[in-house]
């Protein structure tokens, strides 16, 4: 039975509103220092505008890169279950919308794919930021929550548990007027998508370990700014003499990079400080980013842009740590995206949801040439492997372009790819033969 206000409220009140707020606080703090937004460093009392503004250009986004780099290596493109893939997924252009899930399960630990029931029949699957939604669960080795409490907007709320839908307006612990829509599914249909198991707590972001490298890396570009405003040229000095000035006392002459110094005394002495040498220190910025992307396990030359004839060995070896983090979110993150399509299934009657064995499919975003899949592909032809499998191989190609590629062979009478091979050799052959080739003498 659906509940009422006051028993949402009540169980909103307290506990649960207390801890969703100190961890949407976190998560707040977390995304600023990702945005590049939060970081302050040293500044003496009397700091000038040219000052504040060296700094407030030396703050880049350089976390908010990593998480990326990192996430666009983890794009689903196919589930075991190819009716839910399209009925449910595709239907909801979750090909896009996985980004989002991806990238902030990567960022802030966490995210959330909510499904439930559409109007008409079908099933609406959509993302839930973790900065504005909030869950509790009995045991924690619960495959879904009690209860969720989502912010839509300023003073717009959203719940779900077991059997329906609460949207309210106002506060979450005094609740007026409310909307409710049952789902009767038994199951809250909210999935966590998270970047790790933990034991204890929430799951670990990815970012947050880096966090200290990249102050180092905004002080390290904030001393290059400093460097190249004022220590880039070679700094004039006068010792003894003194600067003529007007009847007031004020100096008639304005010491600046373009103005020379020059004084009446014969006892005045000139010179001139070397320049900084920048490269040290732009070698001190390439330096902490090095250190960045040995913490998140990102090639360096992805956040440098710095490959100088590397072989393709040695563009693999760069990558390869790389690629073995890939592949251990793939293993976590998937079970989150499994859950999320196998509550669609429930939704829309399968039997597949029910399927615990059921997996999804990563894109391959490896460095692989093309010459070197097809070959892997024919040779496993040779055995019988399944055409779908075989072509989801090809780099750039989604399931649905290898179903369609398999149907294709299919359709012309082949079961297999060698066949398909042969045959079309044979056409090639038939049709070579049936040329008119000219003879000698012919003009």
């Amino acid at each position: 039975m659906a509940k009422t206000a006051d028993e949402l409220a009540g169980l909103i009140r307290g506990d649960f509103l207390r801890d969703a707020r100190k961890e949407w606080a976190r998560l707040r703090w977390l995304q600023k220092n990702i945005d590049g937004g939060l970081n302050k460093t040293w500044m003496p009392e009397n700091a000038d505008l040219e000052y504040r503004d060296l700094f407030r250009k030396a703050r880049s986004p350089w976390l908010r890169f990593v998480r990326d780099c990192i996430a666009q290596g983890l794009i689903v493109d196919g589930y075991t279950h190819n009716d839910i893939w399209l009925d449910a997924w595709q239907e909801n252009g979750m090909d896009g919308r996985q980004g989002q899930v991806t990238r902030e399960a990567i960022g802030l630990g966490y995210s959330f794919v909510l499904s439930l029931p559409a109007v008409g029949g079908g099933v609406v699957m959509r993302p839930l930021s973790a900065t504005r939604t909030f869950m509790s669960k009995a045991d924690p080795w619960d495959e879904f929550p009690d209860l969720v409490l989502h912010r839509v907007a300023d003073k717009k709320w959203m719940a779900v548990d077991n059997e329906a839908v609460y949207r309210f307006e106002g506060d979450p612990e005094h609740i007026g007027e409310m909307d409710v829509t049952r789902h009767d599914l038994g199951f809250v249909p909210v999935a966590m998508v998270p970047n790790s198991y933990a034991t204890d707590g929430y799951p670990e972001s990815e970012i947050e370990p880096a966090i200290p490298v990249y102050k180092r890396i905004v002080d390290a570009t904030f001393t290059l700014q400093m460097v190249q405003r004022y220590g880039a040229f070679p700094q004039k000095n006068m010792a003894g003499g003194s600067i003529a000035t007007d009847a007031d006392g004020n100096a008639l002459i304005r010491p600046a990079v373009d103005s020379l110094l020059h004084s009446t005394d014969p006892l005045t002495k000139f010179g001139s400080f070397p320049a900084a040498d920048l490269d040290k220190v732009s070698s001190s910025v390439d330096t902490h980013i090095k250190h960045l992307s040995a913490v998140c396990q990102v090639p360096p030359h992805y956040l440098l842009g710095s490959v100088v004839n590397m072989s393709a060995e040695g563009i693999a070896a760069a990558e390869s740590g790389y690629f073995r983090n890939i592949d251990d979110h793939k293993v976590v993150m998937g079970e989150g995206y499994e859950l999320a399509l196998r509550s669609a299934a429930a939704i829309l009657g399968s039997d597949a949801a029910d399927d615990t064995a059921a997996e999804i499919h990563w894109r391959d975003t490896s460095t692989r040439s093309l010459a070197q899949t097809s070959d892997a592909v024919v040779k496993l032809a040779t055995v019988g492997a399944p055409l779908e499998m075989l072509f989801a191989l090809i780099p750039g190609w989604s399931k649905s372009d290898a179903i369609e590629a398999a149907e294709h062979v299919r359709s012309n009478g082949s079961q297999s790819l060698p066949e398909a091979i042969q045959a079309n050799a044979q056409k090639a052959v038939d049709g070579f033969r049936g040329l008119e080739l000219p003879v000698e003498g012919d003009q």
